[in-house]
């Protein structure tokens, strides 16, 4: 047997190591070379790349050894393969089995990959509850946010089931938050910042990025369409509201269409012309914040979209921009309008029944309590389509009852009549949970789809104690927890005592995914 190894090393910025590994075997039949890159494109340290040369035509299978392997499995056959390494061990000498299949049969071998630590800013993160039986497949992404000294730094992440961080992207370059973290329909990642859009590979390649119209500035969700186009929640330039006389610049309240072929905005539609803007029940930041839109849904059925917005409700309009309904306490709506001479908004508030079909008391309706089996969403998050047709919701609780004694977050299923104008509340998780699942921001709550099961993020627990995130996965029918993971964050680059944006760490969203190219 004729055995050649050629190991080169060579630093790059950020510590990129390259090896390359030699190989050749008279008992597989072919001679072949791989050749070793971590972390190809700079901002993916638990990643890289095999570049495979053999002098037939192979497919290749790389899994990444250990507690819990990883497997990426590559179909096409070439003498020549460039293939992607997902879920290394950080701070690891890891071993990867590489499995070339040709004509004549298939070889193994293993290289090693050195990777390097984490950044000491990651949370520690604590398995409290594994049921890998009952729950939905995949690992834990993590739409991960850093203080970093009054802006964030985001890096999302994803870890398996012992806890490990698997993958993260480093956006430092982008200098700013660059969020939602999600999979695109092609397979990319895709987040945005305030003015750009980016589609990234799990890799780190950023195989697109566009600058939209400095007039718009995007901001908390961006939502991609069936059709590959997007929707995304902004703020728009010299947009103002009348507030007792005042012209005040507004944010955060415009909707947009955005076509990715052409790269243009193609409509929106106005928040301000259809709510009460001076409504400021829940509105603790600014008089230009009345809103503080965080979340979208699309309704492929009509082209409505389902608005969640953190200081009013849940609000629905149709795909022409007309309102529909509003899923908010009763208490103190009025006209519409940037300038208050609007409609009245009144006739579009959703009335909560009970299980019988029956009207809950006005105090209930207007908020001033809460009943045992109904209450409304609180300064919600990340709405979501159930298969039933019912809605879905994170429900953080500021401000319950318009007041700070009733504090609990939850996921809660809502179930509504558009035609009688009603809504019931079919099942909630968290209430029971009290104070200890409470985030006052921040959070998502995901439908996943294999078995039925609630994924729930409260990404934002006693941030000047114990500050931390949780994971919770929940079976629907029974609402026992088959998965839960606690994030301690470490906050090392901001204030805890200061109630500011950029100052703490925030875990904005999870969701259950595969890491695969």
């Amino acid at each position: 047997m004729i055995f050649r190894v050629v190991d080169t090393w060579q630093t790059f910025i950020l510590v990129l190591i390259l090896s390359v590994i030699l190989f050749s075997c008279s008992d597989s039949g072919i001679d072949y070379k791989i050749t070793t890159k971590v972390n190809p494109n700079r901002i993916a340290p638990l990643t890289a790349e095999l570049t495979i040369t053999s002098e037939i035509p192979c497919r290749a299978t790389v899994k990444v050894l250990g507690a819990q392997p990883l497997e990426q499995i590559i179909t096409q056959s070439s003498d020549s393969l460039v293939v992607p390494v997902l879920g290394l061990y950080p701070n690891s000498e890891n071993k990867v089995l590489v499995t070339l299949e040709h004509a004549g049969g298939q070889l193994t071998d293993t290289v090693s990959i050195k990777t390097n630590p984490l950044p000491r800013w990651f949370p520690t993160i604590k398995i409290n509850t594994l049921d890998r039986e009952a729950m939905e497949p995949g690992l834990h992404g993590c739409d991960m946010h850093f203080a970093n000294n009054g802006v964030f730094r985001s890096m999302p992440f994803i870890f398996d089931d012992a806890g490990q961080v698997r993958w993260y992207l480093d956006l430092g370059f982008h200098g700013k938050m660059v969020s939602p973290f999600q999979r695109a329909q092609n397979g990319n990642i895709l987040m945005v910042g305030r003015h750009s859009i980016y589609e990234i590979n799990m890799l780190g390649k950023i195989v697109k990025q566009t600058q939209i119209d400095k007039n718009y500035g995007m901001h908390h969700d961006v939502l991609e369409l069936p059709d590959g186009n997007l929707l995304a929640c902004v703020g728009k330039r010299d947009a103002y509201i009348d507030l007792n006389g005042e012209q005040v610049l507004s944010d955060s309240d415009f909707i947009m269409h955005y076509d990715r072929k052409s790269e243009q905005i193609t409509k929106e539609w106005d928040l301000g012309k259809n709510l009460d803007v001076d409504r400021a029940d829940l509105n603790f930041f600014r008089p230009g914040d009345w809103l503080h839109m965080n979340g979208l849904v699309f309704d492929s059925k009509d082209g409505s979209i389902i608005v969640s917005a953190k200081n009013q409700g849940l609000i629905k309009l149709s795909s022409d921009d007309k309102l529909q309904w509003i899923l908010s306490p009763k208490n103190n709506w009025g006209r519409s309008g940037r300038r208050g001479d609007g409609f009245d908004t009144n006739p579009f508030l959703l009335t909560a029944i009970d299980s019988n079909g029956n009207p809950y008391q006005s105090a209930i309706q207007n908020g001033m309590e809460s009943a045992s089996d109904f209450d409304f969403p609180w300064g919600p998050h990340a709405p979501k389509f159930l298969p039933n047709g019912n809605l879905l919701v994170f429900d953080n609780g500021t401000y319950r009852n318009f007041n700070h004694s009733n504090n609990y977050s939850r996921a809660v299923e809502y179930e509504i009549d558009e035609s009688a104008m009603t809504v019931r509340q079919v099942w909630q998780y968290g209430k029971e949970r009290a104070e200890d699942f409470f985030s006052s921001i921040v959070s998502d709550v995901d439908y996943l789809p294999e078995t039925g099961n609630i994924l729930i993020t409260s990404g934002y627990l006693h941030p000047k104690t114990t500050h931390s995130g949780k994971i919770v996965e929940v079976d629907k029918s029974t609402n026992e927890e088959v998965f839960e993971a606690t994030l301690f964050f470490k906050t090392l680059n901001g204030d805890k005592t200061v109630a500011g944006w950029g100052q703490t760490d925030i875990l904005y969203r999870s969701q259950r995914m595969p890491l695969i190219n």
